[in-house]
């Protein structure tokens, strides 16, 4: 009986560590998220506008999960208000994708004791959907993001996936 006991105490630990090891750190970015399945997400950087995206991806089946963050020039940010620069973000979504805002709001970002200002939203564009989260952080802009067939953007995968993503302390 201990042996039995043992070897299934050994099991769970076992699957304890593989789904703590699958969270995936950024220091550089600042933020842990953990990604769906044992594969281990790609990095890569890229300009855009201007900016450099700093994008960590994982494709799976018809679409994937990825956060994106890019820092902001400081004027930029302290010329406009967060809800502006936040609305920006979603009119980018649309003209780059040229995608259907299904649903689209401000929220707030919660971590640790502090707020941050947020938007959610929801598009599509023929047979792919989108799910968004864009935090703005001080001049960083996080763009936590789920692309594909709409019961992977709006399933339990997306789910764990956008309630995974942390600031690092």
């Amino acid at each position: 009986m201990r042996t039995i006991f043992t070897a299934v105490a050994l099991v769970v630990f076992a699957g304890a560590l593989t789904a703590a090891d699958t969270k995936f750190e950024s220091k550089e970015g600042k933020y842990t998220a953990k990604f769906p399945g044992e594969e281990k997400p790609k990095t890569v950087s890229q300009k855009a506008g201007g900016l450099d995206l700093n994008i960590t991806i994982l494709e799976k089946g018809k679409g994937g999960f990825a956060v994106i963050y890019s820092d902001m020039p400081a004027d930029v940010v302290k010329a406009a208000p967060a809800a502006q620069l936040l609305a920006g973000g979603e009119k980018g979504l649309v003209d780059n994708f040229k995608a259907k805002v299904i649903k689209a709001g401000e929220t707030k970002f919660k971590s640790g004791e502090k707020e941050y200002p947020a938007r959610d939203i929801l598009a599509e564009k023929d047979e792919l959907h989108l799910r968004v989260t864009i935090i703005l952080v001080d001049n960083r802009l996080y763009q936590v993001f789920v692309v594909g067939p709409k019961d992977m953007v709006t399933g339990k995968d997306a789910d764990d996936f956008f309630k995974s993503f942390e600031l690092a302390k």
